[in-house]
């Protein structure tokens, strides 16, 4: 097994990519592996809020791509083992849950394209994020050239890219690359999803919706979809609720704030 699965509370799902040994590389079986597990989740969702990818031990998040699966490959081979490992990350980054990278070491090459993936990434202090392709006299392709300019900007991913220099926790923290730090990236993953899972599922995944489909469609795609998501949450049992319960407690604030 190259993904061990735990479940904790309030429908939170930790996947811990189990290659310590080979710093977590993401080989085809790895791979193969986590889309399997993605489209378990496509089919059935509603048991898991939050998924949580990380990687086992201390070291390492993923080091990147099992450097020995690329070697003597012909070009054909090399598209569609980019188009493969790009199809995973794709059906990651669809999954109408919410998923939180917990970067517990480096996360470089296919590592990071696996984080870019997701929805939200942690980080542990000793964390270094990089695209180090060019080093290889090659260029990211799950996904890096893409991914990485929408989160920071193109002049700061065309330089991680083009030098191959990788950046540590608290820099990718100030560029956006990162949505916390500290000194365990589970830990602060677990606390950003039950953050997120105190709110309404159906709110969460209605928010995911619309900024995925501004960003795949413009802005005025987005809107659209904005409103008519708007719309559904409104009629929603759910929602309802909330907007009384709100309501209810502002009255009460209201008669206890009233001397007479």
């Amino acid at each position: 097994m190259t993904v061990a699965l735990a479940e904790h509370a309030d429908g939170v799902l930790v996947a811990s990519i189990d290659r310590a040994a080979k710093g977590n590389a993401l080989d085809t079986p790895t791979i193969d592996a986590l889309g399997e597990l993605a489209a378990r989740l496509h089919e059935n969702p509603s048991q898991t809020r939050v998924l949580i990818i990380t990687g086992s031990g201390h070291r390492a998040f993923s080091a990147g791509a099992d450097i020995s699966t690329l070697r003597g490959l012909t070009a054909d081979q090399a598209r569609r083992q980019m188009t493969h490992g790009q199809d995973v990350f794709d059906r990651i980054e669809e999954l109408p849950l919410v998923t939180v990278a917990a970067l517990n070491g480096v996360a470089l090459g296919g590592g990071l394209e696996l984080a870019m993936a997701c929805d939200l990434r942690t980080a542990s202090r000793a964390a270094r994020l990089g695209q180090p392709e060019i080093t290889l006299a090659n260029i990211p392709g799950w996904g890096g050239t893409q991914r990485l300019p929408r989160l920071i900007g193109r002049g700061r991913a065309l330089q991680m890219i083009l030098t191959g220099d990788p950046i540590d926790a608290e820099a990718a923290l100030a560029c956006g690359l990162v949505n916390a730090v500290g000194d365990d990236a589970l830990a602060e993953a677990l606390a950003l999803a039950s953050r997120i899972t105190r709110h309404a599922p159906g709110a969460v995944a209605a928010a995911k919706d619309a900024v995925r489909t501004g960003e795949l469609s413009g802005i005025q795609c987005g809107l659209r979809r904005e409103a008519e998501l708007v719309g559904q949450r409104c009629s929603s049992p759910e929602q309802r609720e909330a907007v009384e319960a709100f309501l209810n407690r502002k009255k009460s604030s209201v008669r206890k704030a009233d001397p007479s």
